[in-house]
């Protein structure tokens, strides 16, 4: 059985600002930044970032890394990165969400 999950404008919205959110909060505390990953939990809308480590124990596929949603502007990476967030792909994977296909399989 199939279900299409269709998103409001102000629901991506929401989810796009979440996303900004853990990004943002995990480059302002976090000095390895560039080795962590995001994970969007669809049911309950959970935006975690996580170690690379992390990531890989349970479902690395599905993470993305915060590499590509953010840039250095010093071009350095070394440890003398200034890292921003990068709003068009940020944008972009708030927009991939807006529609979403579920399936239940049966394994008989």
């Amino acid at each position: 059985m199939f279900r299409e999950t269709r998103l409001s404008p102000e629901m991506v919205d929401a989810l796009e600002q979440a996303i900004r959110e853990a990004v943002q909060e995990r480059i302002d505390t976090d000095p390895d930044v560039a080795d962590c990953y995001l994970r969007i939990i669809p049911n309950n809308w959970l935006v975690q970032v996580m170690y690379i480590e992390e990531s890989n124990l349970t479902t690395p596929n599905r993470d993305v890394a915060l590499l590509n949603l953010m840039y250095d502007l010093k071009d350095s990476y070394g440890g003398n990165e200034i890292w921003v967030l990068n709003d068009e792909a940020i944008h972009d994977l708030a927009e991939s969400y807006k529609e979403m296909l579920e399936m239940d399989l049966c394994l008989n």
